[in-house]
């Protein structure tokens, strides 16, 4: 019984990711989507659910020894700040899009997030 626990316990698959609430700004709906591998922020405009745009926010390398599930990396919030939209992640790794060029950098998360934002440790 106690290795029937510990075998399913190991082989476990990671949880569904948390829904990301979209953001709106302007009248445009940003939104987070991406199966744990890619993951991109999509632009849509509100009035007519018209995909503007669609830029990839980071890519997540995975080893082929480990399980492929429990390696996956997904965006757990969004926020408009000014002409930026900031982005972060199930690792607290934070990243700016350009609202006008789409361009993605890295960046630091700093207070923009409150605690309730950030993933638990």
């Amino acid at each position: 019984m106690l290795l029937a626990i510990v075998t399913a316990i190991a082989v476990a698959k990671r949880l569904p990711p948390k829904p990301v609430t979209p953001v709106v700004a302007d009248g445009v709906r940003y939104s987070a989507e991406g199966d744990g591998r890619e993951q991109y922020v999509v632009a849509a405009e509100i009035s007519t659910a018209r995909e503007l745009w669609r830029v990839r926010v980071f890519h997540t390398e995975t080893n082929s020894s480990v399980e492929e599930d429990v390696q996956w990396v997904f965006i757990t919030n969004l926020r408009v700040i000014g002409k930026s939209l900031l982005v972060r992640d199930e690792k607290g790794r934070c990243y700016s899009v350009d609202l006008s060029t789409h361009r993605v950098r890295k960046t630091s998360c700093g207070a923009v997030f409150t605690q309730e934002d950030r993933p638990a440790q």
